[in-house]
């Protein structure tokens, strides 16, 4: 599939962790994708926003992924049962 990806993945860090957070998104490898950006909201959040060029992409990065978030749940508080609040989708065509 060669449609273009985007993510978006929101992380809230536990008070005091934000630090420490931060400094670990240094080792999630996302050179496999074309753009990671991350952002910082005015709650809390830190929020990732990726640009891939297929969903093959995104799940050929996955499991590198889900050990990065294994090694930091310690730090982040979570949304329900989840670590994350995140939304994927592809992208539009101009209209």
């Amino acid at each position: 599939m060669d449609e273009e990806v985007w993510s978006i993945i929101k992380y809230m860090p536990k008070e005091g962790c934000e630090e420490e957070f931060v400094a670990a998104l240094d080792r999630l490898d996302m050179s496999h994708v074309m753009s990671n950006r991350y952002i910082k909201a005015y709650n809390g959040e830190i929020v990732q926003i990726v640009q891939s060029r297929s969903v093959d992409e995104i799940v050929g990065g996955q499991h590198a992924g889900l050990t990065w978030l294994d090694s930091v749940s310690h730090l982040l508080e979570y949304y329900g049962e989840s670590r994350t609040d995140a939304i994927t989708g592809i992208l539009l065509p101009d209209a």
